[in-house]
């Protein structure tokens, strides 16, 4: 028989697997990032318990199961137990609005996941950078999960953690109050990520295995880690984004690379990127009250949507979503899922370059358009993030020019229907999630008209 200080960690690892084996069972739990034995979940705050009491990824980490271990673990910081056994509570429910900071207390994940103060053995440092440097290349970009959310006051964007917590707890399905699995005490990050199966996507980025996410609907399952849950699988017409890179876009779309980890064109038509439509679609198909904005999130219909649509067409595209004539493109190609310092979680760097401010002053958005869409400059006929040309100028391959000019309305009207609208008018005057315009039979060339045609045409 072992002796009882070898004994003793493999007490506490299956203690603590049986306490956990609630949710995910012991050979799932220890393929996780948080459950790995090498790299999982360490903590060091305080005097916690070296890893000769407590291995690398052991439930304990997270979950307290006594008050103090031989009075070298510290007592549960709220002074008291919280809900699932943690060492913190889950979420402050007061932090309704993002306008000020997310502070370490007000979110469990955010104990171990930020660059400073991290409970955490690296440093006192969890690195975890957003979407576009990931993925996308794009450096310089904040590098922790809570520094993601934390740009609001900068002009930046997040997703509001207690707009998911409602969300979640009352949803019809998967709502504890309804007799789902999202609780009253649930943290609103396991929304989108069950902490017990998540894998560290972040250093293998070109393996569908290690996928981070599982659907709000699915909570005990990944998502995208499977055959048919990759952007390839969604719509064959999917174009991966570039890889970031200097100068102007590349010409040579075979030399290229590509999102993610810079990958060949080979590799770039969505068979290594998760099915991020259907996995986002999967709440924002939905009705979904915003206290940042005031209002309800605009529904989305990606079946329908200009960018979204199976038969997708686009005119004036920038390499490489012009080659092929139509494409299908990802929610994350545009949007960051945690924070952004853009608004809209916009991402600062897409299709291989970085995008500038967004939504800071009228007229900004086109420095989102322009990283996949001609501007006057790029024609040669004006400045960066000038738009008369493309849209006015090129004749029957214009959406508005010659007898078409006066159908336009768009310099009449302002999108709530009031007078003087300015001139140029901003991108997001017509271009948007839910965008219609009449279009009447043959009112636009045919080469232009969707497949929806004669009756409205999508603007976004």
């Amino acid at each position: 028989m072992l002796p009882m200080h070898q004994l003793w960690p493999t007490m506490v690892s299956v203690l603590s697997l049986v306490l956990c084996s609630v949710v995910v069972d012991a050979e799932t739990y220890s393929l996780s990032a948080h459950g790995n034995a090498t790299s999982g979940v360490k903590r060091t705050q305080g005097p916690f318990p070296p890893p000769e009491v407590y291995a690398i990824g052991n439930c304990a980490h997270c979950h307290e199961q006594h008050a103090s271990i031989d009075d070298l673990e510290p007592g549960p910081d709220n002074g008291g137990p919280s809900a699932f056994g943690l060492f913190a509570d889950t979420f402050n429910t007061a932090k309704l609005t993002a306008s000020s900071d997310y502070q370490q207390s007000d979110l469990f994940c955010f104990y171990c996941h930020t660059d400073s103060g991290s409970y955490q053995d690296t440093n006192g440092s969890m690195v975890n950078k957003d979407y576009a440097e990931t993925f996308g290349g794009h450096v310089n970009g904040p590098t922790s999960i809570m520094a993601q959310f934390n740009q609001v006051d900068s002009g930046g964007s997040n997703h509001n953690l207690y707009d998911i917590w409602v969300y979640m707890k009352n949803h019809p399905e998967y709502g504890a109050n309804n007799g789902g699995w999202f609780t009253e005490n649930s943290d609103p990050c396991t929304a989108c990520h069950n902490p017990h199966l998540a894998r560290q996507n972040k250093e293998h980025l070109t393996d569908a295995s290690y996928a981070t996410i599982s659907l709000p609907s699915d909570h005990y399952d990944q998502w995208g880690d499977d055959e048919f849950e990759q952007m390839s699988d969604y719509s064959s017409i999917y174009q991966a984004p570039f890889y970031s890179y200097s100068g102007s876009h590349p010409t040579d779309i075979y030399s290229a690379t590509y999102e993610p980890a810079a990958v060949p064109y080979s590799q770039a038509d969505g068979q290594l990127t998760p099915d991020y439509n259907t996995f986002c679609l999967d709440c924002h198909s939905d009705t979904i009250y915003s206290t940042t904005q005031g209002r309800n999130l605009t529904i989305i219909d990606w079946d329908v949507e200009r960018h979204g649509i199976p038969d997708a067409y686009e005119v004036f595209s920038r390499t490489p979503f012009g080659v092929r004539g139509g494409y299908v493109l990802s929610c994350l190609d545009c949007h960051e899922p945690h924070g952004s310092s853009n608004n809209f979680l916009i991402r600062r760097g897409i299709n291989g370059q970085d995008v500038g401010a967004v939504g800071v002053v009228p007229g900004d958005r086109g420095n989102q358009c322009r990283q996949c869409h001609m501007d006057d400059y790029a024609y040669a006929q004006g400045d960066i993030n000038d738009w008369k040309y493309s849209h006015h100028g090129r004749g029957q391959l214009s959406p508005y020019s010659g007898s078409m000019v006066s159908s336009c309305g768009c310099h009449d009207y302002n999108q709530d229907g009031s007078h003087s609208a300015p001139d140029p008018i901003p991108c997001e005057r017509c271009h948007y999630h839910g965008a219609f315009i009449p279009n009447p039979a043959g009112e636009f060339p045919s080469t232009l008209a969707p497949k929806n045609a004669p009756y409205y045409r999508k603007m976004f």
